[in-house]
């Protein structure tokens, strides 16, 4: 067998070092700059950011379920507009020659690594993997459809040293719930949805169902948090270990804490308060791990405008202009949206409206975002 590997450092002589000396105890390759790695495809642009694409994975994908023709029917958004999939009982049963469980597999990869913009879909197709009806089958097709228009764009990295470690976290509270779908007790669930983000660059992102009933918006809220900061600890471990191995930070002497975003008032209440109250005592420990974190000032929180919640794309579908206002954070890739004009974008019809510190990432620019 054969095991790829990838070394990193800022001084390409030790690079050299460390391949020398692994050449002498084991039979390897070196081949050169990274350029591909485990599917991946690493490009790198004039303005020096990074582009991480997985075209050859998308073709597999579209070649599994016969979209190879240059006249099939595209998507400007991977999911319907407002509309979230259910049970769907007593719709007719999917009739695909393809298999349903291995696309949704392989769509579940790609948006892993280097499409954030597809895991809301995803994640809704991934659910009814064991009994899959036409709705749910037309929505996986959707999606590669969506495909088919960006299939060569991919995750854009340009770091900003001025931002660090930021988490933007969302719920949507028993969205999946309708007359048509109570029947389905995990139609009562309410969905998380967050993106952990280090130098303005997203580095994890998720959308699932939350593994219990919430009786709320601000329990369903709260849960989203103790969700995204189990992640977001790990990744503050995993700094500080790097900041006692002396690795170069961007700052002289970088601080190691987690801004995180909220734009529910009655959740960042509870988070630093330690006194139980008749809502809210029946919130477990579970939820309350990160508290210690919050009073060392560790993780801060911080409200933050519901226009502004770029984590709202993890928990609920989106009309397109609202899809496509994401786009300077790197999570959506910009392509036209029918109805759409380029003098409607966004940031025009105040769809979306970013605070002062925001405004300072150059990705932000309004002309950029019509470039791209």
């Amino acid at each position: 067998y054969v095991d790829d590997a990838i070394l990193i450092s800022p001084h390409r002589d030790r690079i050299k070092t460390e391949i020398t000396s692994l050449q002498q105890e084991y039979a390897l390759t070196d081949d050169g700059e990274l350029k591909d790695y485990l599917g991946t495809r690493f490009t790198k642009l004039p303005d020096g950011s990074i582009e991480l694409t997985q075209p050859r994975i998308i073709q597999r994908i579209l070649e599994s379920v016969n979209l190879t023709s240059d006249n099939c029917k595209t998507h400007d958004t991977p999911v319907t507009d407002f509309k979230l999939l259910d049970r769907d009982d007593n719709g007719p049963i999917g009739t695909q020659s393809w298999n349903y469980r291995s696309v949704v597999g392989s769509l579940s990869y790609l948006q892993a690594m280097v499409r954030p913009d597809i895991t809301l879909a995803v994640q809704q197709g991934a659910r009814f993997c064991q009994n899959p009806k036409k709705s749910h089958t037309d929505a996986v097709k959707r999606i590669c459809r969506y495909l088919i228009k960006t299939k060569d764009k991919g995750l854009i990295l340009k770091p900003d040293a001025s931002r660090g470690l930021e988490c933007f976290f969302d719920a949507d509270w028993a969205g999946s719930w309708s007359p048509d779908s109570c029947h389905d007790p995990l139609s009562t669930h309410s969905r998380t949805g967050f993106v952990i983000m280090y130098a303005g660059c997203p580095i994890l992102w998720k959308s699932t169902m939350q593994p219990l009933i919430s009786l709320s918006t601000t329990e369903a809220e709260y849960v989203a948090r103790s969700s995204s900061l189990r992640e977001v600890i790990g990744i503050l471990n995993l700094l500080n270990e790097l900041k006692s191995r002396n690795f170069v930070f961007h700052q002289s002497s970088p601080v190691i804490q987690c801004r995180t975003f909220e734009d529910n008032m009655s959740c960042i209440e509870i988070a630093p308060n330690h006194r139980t109250r008749p809502h809210t005592k029946h919130l477990s420990v579970r939820l309350h791990h990160f508290r210690s974190h919050i009073l060392n000032k560790t993780i801060t929180i911080e409200h933050i405008s519901t226009k502004e919640q770029i984590a709202d794309m993890f928990t609920k579908p989106l009309a397109c202009a609202q899809f496509i206002s994401y786009a300077p954070h790197g999570l959506v890739l910009i392509c036209s949206c029918e109805g759409v004009k380029d003098n409607q974008l966004p940031y025009e019809n105040s769809i979306i409206k970013h605070n002062s510190e925001l405004l300072s990432d150059p990705l932000l620019n309004k002309y950029n975002l019509r470039r791209n």
